[in-house]
């Protein structure tokens, strides 16, 4: 590759434009068709996701690079202090919350100088529900040099698009069209590609689950295959949505809450749901379960209420003794209250822990 045709890739590329330059310049006889197509093609298949790297968790789900394979993923690096970055926020989060349960992975790849709570304040206030980190990066991708800058990854882990994320869209939801259901884990299904569709949604799972245990005694050898793998995934999955849920019960209770009534929906009327149900009814009767519980969620309240003030206090860069004065002394001691009894409900807890953050940070005193 000669110099010029290296420095128009360099400076195209991060923007999802470099097609356009290279049609352009085969017209002008510059380029050869095999150089500007054949050679971008190439590279770009040399991007997967296999080369992520999520640096640390900020917000949203944890994702481990298992969590990526067979999934379309989009990876998005912005920042806090870029207005487009931000602009594209609503987009994603319309995107995560239609699509995910077919399959698609979100992850904003936070990428200039903020602190993680700078960072989830801001995705806190948009109500950003995926998966937020920072010191993130991809081998092989890393050559951009603005944001927002988008990378669309198919189910295959190859690399599909790179550029602004406002053009990602019909790439992204074609990609989730024409992949197999997450469960799938990217088999493609030829007898049964009826239930491959139902698997979109997990609400069907029971019903596909209870079909494929039925289609998997067919005496057409590909159909039982088939619906064999079916029902074996399918009982995977729901065994790591309790599994899940079991692990968060200490540390997180709303999500350990949260995967098991998942479950309870997906499996309803099988043993996964049933145990699900079940769990669901022990944390019930169990007083310290319901009182971590309440202490999470009391915690988020507490979090929305920082969130609140520092809105009103105009999102300053550090609170000064003179801006803490300004919190009216009855919302200080309603903090007060609720860091109290937290404290009460969960002592030592994770939530607790967060509570004396955000009454120090507020200048709260919270009486012993």
């Amino acid at each position: 590759m000669t110099a010029p045709v290296r420095w128009w890739r360099s400076r195209f590329a991060a923007d999802g434009i470099l097609p356009i330059v290279a049609v352009a310049c085969m017209a002008a006889g510059l380029l050869p068709p095999s150089t500007a197509i054949g050679q971008e093609a190439e590279e770009a298949a040399a991007i997967t996701t296999a080369g992520i790297r999520l640096g640390n968790l900020v917000s949203g789900p944890a994702r481990s690079p298992e969590s990526l394979a067979h999934r379309v993923v989009v990876l998005e690096f912005w920042g806090v202090n870029c207005p487009p970055c931000i602009k594209s926020m609503p987009a994603l989060e319309s995107l995560h919350r239609q699509l995910g349960p077919a399959g698609l992975v979100v992850i904003g790849a936070h990428a200039q100088d903020a602190t993680p709570a700078e960072i989830k304040e801001v995705v806190d206030e948009r109500g950003v529900t995926f998966t937020i980190v920072e010191n993130a990066n991809v081998a092989g991708a890393m050559d951009f040099t603005g944001i927002p800058h988008c990378l669309v990854f198919d189910h295959t882990g190859a690399c599909i698009y790179r550029g602004h994320p406002a053009r990602a869209d019909d790439v992204i939801v074609g990609a989730v069209r024409s992949s197999p259901a997450a469960v799938l884990e990217g088999r493609e299904l030829k007898k049964l590609a009826a239930i491959a569709r139902q698997l979109r949604d997990e609400s069907a799972f029971a019903a596909v689950l209870k079909r494929a245990e039925s289609l998997s005694r067919s005496a057409d050898p590909e159909t039982a295959s088939e619906a064999a793998y079916v029902a074996e995934k399918l009982k995977a999955y729901g065994q790591r949505l309790l599994d899940g849920a079991r692990d968060a019960e200490a540390e997180n209770p709303v999500r350990a809450v949260s995967l098991a009534q998942r479950c309870v929906a997906a499996y309803r009327g099988t043993d996964t749901g049933t145990q699900a149900a079940a769990l669901l009814r022990e944390w019930t009767q169990d007083r310290r379960f319901q009182d971590s519980l309440k202490a999470a969620r009391q915690c988020g309240q507490l979090e929305a209420a920082r969130t609140r003030i520092l809105r009103a206090l105009g999102n300053p860069q550090e609170l000064t003794p003179e801006l803490v004065g300004q919190v009216p002394k009855p919302l200080r001691k309603q903090l007060a209250d609720t860091v109290a009894s937290i404290h009460d409900l969960s002592p030592g807890s994770a939530a607790a822990t967060r509570a004396d953050e955000i009454a120090d940070e507020l200048g709260v005193t919270v009486s012993p």
